[in-house]
């Protein structure tokens, strides 16, 4: 019975010391990405989860036309750009937009 519980005991530090050496490996990937490398893991992001955006519309003049706010992946498509808003609805922009994150 003894034996049994210093293996459950071994066992549990065995883990322990792993998920220890696991987290100080992906602290140490991380904090040392490259530049191009947070890019990537950005457009991951945008991705799978789409990224807190604001997109405005402006007309010739300066002057906004429609705003729109939410979590976008946001896809450019020749000369427009379409992203689908919180209510469900595929948006396709032209003109003149500003994108920026919040």
């Amino acid at each position: 019975m003894q034996s049994v519980r210093l293996l459950s005991i071994i066992n549990r530090r065995k883990g322990l010391l792993l998920s220890f050496v696991l987290a100080l490996f992906l602290m140490f990937f991380v904090s040392s990405c490259t530049e191009r490398q947070r890019k990537n893991l950005k457009h991951l992001k945008s991705d799978i989860i789409g990224l807190k955006r604001k997109v405005t519309l402006y007309d010739c003049n300066g002057r906004m036309i429609r705003e729109w706010k939410g979590r976008f992946k946001i896809e450019v498509q020749g000369s427009y750009i379409s992203f689908i808003d919180d209510d469900g609805k595929d948006i396709k922009v032209s003109g003149t937009v500003v994108v920026e994150e919040l």
